[in-house]
């Protein structure tokens, strides 16, 4: 599925469901893709996501942040039979980058596991693929 940007697939195999930004994209079309990756999951009942954000900048904005935080995060608790697990892939660059409180970075970094869901940072793929599996 290809959609705001985003190029949703499945993948039963690892199983986990792959999101990758295709090119740049405005605030609207991030969370409008936040939430077709929800809905890819729940059709597939899929608690495992790579997010590769690695064609597309940094969204950081107060506002992202606290949309991420208040209303998108708390759907995923309970939802299904494991605790969501959402693997950001950025590149290295980009990684190095100073850090904002509403960077990906610092927004994967933030300890989540009492809260019903995981987050972590990656640059290497195969790592991500990894630490989805655990």
């Amino acid at each position: 599925m290809y959609t705001f940007g985003l190029e949703i697939t499945p993948r039963p195999d690892l199983p986990a469901i792959i999101a990758r930004w295709q090119r740049e994209i405005t605030a609207p079309e991030l969370q409008a893709g936040y939430f077709a990756i929800l809905d890819a999951a729940d059709a597939l009942g899929c608690w495992r996501w790579l997010l590769d954000m690695r064609r597309r900048d940094e969204l950081a904005t107060p506002e992202l942040a606290a949309w991420i935080d208040n209303d998108f995060f708390p759907k995923l608790p309970r939802r299904y039979a494991e605790p969501v697990r959402i693997a950001f892939l950025v590149s290295p660059l980009r990684a190095l980058r100073e850090q904002s409180a509403s960077s990906v970075a610092t927004i994967s970094a933030a300890p989540r596991s009492n809260q019903g869901y995981l987050t972590g940072l990656f640059t290497d793929e195969a790592a991500a693929y990894r630490w989805l599996a655990g």
